[in-house]
C-alpha cells in the first residue's frame, strides 16, 4: 500500500523540523527521519493507529510525542496532519483527502 501526504502534513513536518532545528539541527533531522520511518510502517500495517470515535476510517498513531492523523483508502494511506502532543488542539479532526496528493520528498 502506498503512503500519500496532504499538503498540510508536509507543512507539519517542515514546521516540526524548523522548530527543533532552532536549537539542534541534528535532532531535527533525526526526529523527522524517525517520523517518516514510522509512517512508512502504515504501508504494511495500515490499521496500526487507534480509530477516532464517530469518524469512519480515520486513525491517530502516536509515535513518541507526535501524533499522526491519517485515513486508509483502498490503495493508499493518506496522512492528514502531524503534530506534537503538547501543541494546542488547533488541528481539525478531518481534512478532506480531496486536496492534492503528494508523495513526501
Amino acid at each position: 500500500m502506498r503512503i500519500r501526504f496532504s499538503p498540510e502534513s508536509v507543512d507539519d513536518l517542515k514546521r516540526i523540523y524548523n522548530f527543533i532545528a532552532e536549537h539542534d539541527p541534528d535532532s531535527a533531522r533525526t526526529t523527522v527521519l524517525n517520523l517518516k520511518s514510522a509512517i512508512n510502517r502504515f504501508s504494511l500495517h495500515p490499521q496500526l493507529g487507534r480509530t477516532i470515535e464517530h469518524i469512519e476510517n480515520m486513525r491517530d498513531f502516536t509515535f513518541g510525542r507526535y501524533v499522526v492523523r491519517y485515513t486508509e483508502k483502498p490503495d493508499y494511506v493518506y496522512i492528514l496532519r502531524i503534530w506534537h502532543s503538547k501543541e494546542p488542539a488547533k488541528f481539525p479532526l478531518y481534512q478532506s483527502p480531496q486536496s492534492s496528493l503528494q508523495p513526501l520528498p
